[in-house]
C-alpha cells in the first residue's frame, strides 16, 4: 500500500512540476482599480492555494474548538448524572 501512495505522490509531483514549468509567464493581478502586481502565473496560483489552505484550516480549527467545548460540557453532565445515580442507589439501599 505504501508503494501505491509513493507512486501517486510522484505522479502528482510530476504533473505539478510540469504545470509549473509550462506556466511561468507573468500575469497582472489587479487588487483595486489602478493597483496591480505582476508575477508569474504559477506563483499566483500557489499563493491562491496557500490562502485557501489557511482559510480552510482556520475554519476547521474553530469547529474543533467548538466541539471540544461541547464535549467538556457533556462530560460534566455525565459526571453529575453518574454521581446522582450513585447517590440514589446508595439511598435506596439504606432504606428499611
Amino acid at each position: 500500500m505504501k508503494i501505491l501512495y509513493l507512486i501517486a505522490f510522484f505522479l502528482i509531483f510530476a504533473v505539478a512540476l510540469l504545470f509549473s514549468l509550462l506556466n511561468w509567464h507573468p500575469v497582472d493581478i489587479y487588487f483595486y482599480k489602478d493597483f496591480s502586481i505582476s508575477m508569474p502565473l504559477v506563483l499566483a496560483l500557489t499563493l491562491e492555494l496557500l490562502a485557501g489552505i489557511v482559510i480552510g484550516l482556520s475554519v476547521r480549527a474553530m469547529r474543533i474548538m467548538k466541539l471540544k467545548s461541547e464535549h467538556e460540557k457533556l462530560q460534566q453532565k455525565l459526571i453529575q448524572a453518574e454521581e446522582e445515580i450513585r447517590f440514589l442507589r446508595a439511598s435506596k439501599g439504606n432504606e428499611p
